[in-house]
């Protein structure tokens, strides 16, 4: 009894600082992902909502939450800390050029991210606004060293593309809609399936994101630098 007496003040201090801190996570509120102020919707249609997240050194999101499908590509990555409202935070390393999949369709769950690090976080993100396989056809790309596979999900894929200058991705056919986010800047080339030899010239920077329609798909890279990208396909 003497020794429960001599260490009950800290015990009591334990218990109270951890009262403290769920009272204060209880109290924060929740918002929907696109309404986090750190997310910021940039692109949006039927099919998805595509959002830039920019978290500086030592800032945090708020608490937000997810019930659909989430495709998150590491841009510039960074060490982050993630809490939970209902169990203990973790630490976790956001390294760029990942690609992280959140299978939150049919169940809601909520976290709030602080970057730990000494960098920028930058991160483009897109949540899967169609609930369940859309059969849109079988999603597949050109069998190439240059393309590799880095998501296979039941509602979606993709691969990430690097082209050496002049080099083609080969014609393809995309049969679903999609999100293609580019690593690199340069000039790309999209040929114009419609009228032989003519393309459409876009110049992108690291980071751009577009979104993308069944057809006819073939990617040039028209610069003097490897063109990386991902790109995804629903299903």
């Amino acid at each position: 009894m003497p020794a429960l007496k001599k260490h009950l003040p800290t015990l009591c201090l334990s218990l109270g600082l951890a009262a403290t801190a769920w009272q204060a996570t209880a109290a924060e509120k929740v918002v929907a992902t696109d309404l986090e102020p750190l997310h910021h919707v940039i692109l949006q249609n039927k099919y998805v909502t595509v959002m830039r997240v920019l978290i500086q050194p030592g800032q945090s999101t708020q608490y937000h939450e997810q019930h659909l499908d989430y495709v998150n590509t590491h841009i510039d990555g960074s060490p982050v800390k993630i809490e939970f409202p209902d169990k203990p935070a973790t630490l976790y390393e956001m390294k760029s050029g990942n690609v992280k999949f959140g299978a939150h369709q049919g169940k809601s769950d909520a976290d709030k991210v602080t970057n730990t690090g000494t960098t920028v976080n930058h991160q483009v993100a897109f949540e899967i606004n169609m609930t369940g396989p859309q059969h849109f056809g079988g999603a597949t790309r050109p069998d190439a060293s240059a393309i590799v596979q880095v998501l296979d999900q039941p509602t979606v894929k993709g691969w990430k593309v690097t082209l050496k200058p002049g080099e083609s991705t080969g014609e393809y056919t995309q049969h679903g809609p999609g999100v293609r986010v580019f690593f690199s800047e340069g000039r790309v080339l999209l040929a114009d399936p419609a009228h032989p030899n003519h393309v459409k010239e876009i110049w992108v920077h690291k980071g751009d994101a577009f979104l993308t329609e069944p057809g006819k798909v073939d990617i040039t890279d028209g610069s003097n630098e490897p063109l990386i990208f991902n790109d995804y396909e629903l299903l």
